[in-house]
């Protein structure tokens, strides 16, 4: 009696683990399009670092220096976003322009809290593929981390 007893609650849990592996696939869909947008893979070595998922606030290191760069997603306004694209030789290097309300780019110290500049607009590089790149940047804006609404004066 207690052999079909246990086989039934290891059953029971074993019928509960695709469930949660559903539930951190999606999770990790903000983690996969943050990884796309910032570094061109969706599994990078050195990933950027969602700190605060409710308020989309991403931490990375700076590629070209030794800091980290601190983004407030949720800050950008991306109705006014604007692709742009460079040539070096016969390569296009596109860029993400965007403007906020608030500060949307901190680059901080290697203590990952110190603030040493801070902007209200910014130019990130989008260095994968440009159709996926919109793509993940859709994934985050639509889904996971809508701009700040202003508040009202009154």
């Amino acid at each position: 009696m207690r052999t079909l007893f246990a086989l039934a609650v290891v059953s029971a849990l074993w019928t509960l683990v695709p469930l949660q592996h559903r539930a951190a696939a999606e999770v990790d869909l903000l983690q996969e399009a943050a990884n796309y947008v910032f570094t061109g893979r969706i599994d990078p070595p050195d990933a950027p670092e969602i700190v605060d998922r409710k308020s989309c606030i991403v931490v990375m290191r700076d590629p070209k220096y030794k800091r980290y760069i601190r983004y407030y997603l949720s800050r950008f306004r991306m109705e006014n976003a604007v692709f742009s694209k460079t040539y070096a030789g016969s390569q296009v290097l596109y860029h993400l322009e965007v403007e906020g309300d608030g500060v949307l780019v901190e680059y901080l110290n290697t203590d990952k809290t110190t603030v040493l500049q801070g902007y209200k607009s910014a130019q990130i590089p989008l260095p994968g593929n440009i159709e996926q790149s919109q793509k993940a940047l859709n994934i985050i804006f639509r889904d996971y981390c809508k701009a700040d609404q202003q508040k009202s004066p009154f």
